[in-house]
């Protein structure tokens, strides 16, 4: 920082700290500090730097444990970073899902929710007059009407 030759501002945010009930500390207060260069007011940069963990680090943890990405399955370099560009194809695709067909109430669902949520619906697959049909239980089925429109309209507008 001494060694710059552009200019930045330090925010100090100060908060009281919990004391800890096992070590003798004397600290009421914890520190956090953010230095930035932009041209924005402190409480918006605050609240920037405050969203950072939705818009990067917890997509990152989404990618790793929502989509089996936590270990790399061999030893060999070509098929591992296959294996990645899968599971990013998987992520990216589920995202498209979701802000642009999944209904409001489910844009900040992690995958593990949106499977439990709307994956895991019981339903059966039945063949009539040679069309298909799946049969869900009748409360899910404005879901599934509203999400099958949305779909259409993604696909041809």
């Amino acid at each position: 920082m001494n060694n710059t030759k552009t200019s930045f501002r330090l925010i100090i945010i100060r908060r009281y700290s919990q004391l800890n009930l096992f070590k003798n500390e004397e600290e009421k207060y914890r520190y956090t500090v953010i230095v930035s260069n932009r041209n924005k007011s402190a409480e918006e940069i605050v609240e920037w730097y405050n969203k950072r963990g939705e818009y990067s680090e917890n997509r990152i943890k989404e990618l790793k444990c929502g989509f089996g990405m936590e270990r790399i399955p061999c030893g060999q370099f070509f098929a591992n970073a296959v294996f990645f560009r899968i599971g990013l194809i998987a992520y990216n695709l589920f995202r498209i899902f979701q802000i642009s067909i999944l209904p409001e109430d489910f844009s900040h669902h992690q995958v593990a929710a949106i499977r439990w949520k709307l994956y895991q619906i019981a339903g059966k697959i039945t063949y009539h007059s040679g069309q298909i049909f799946l049969k869900i239980k009748r409360v899910y089925y404005a879901l599934f009407k509203e999400i099958r429109y949305r779909i259409y309209k993604f696909a041809y507008d």
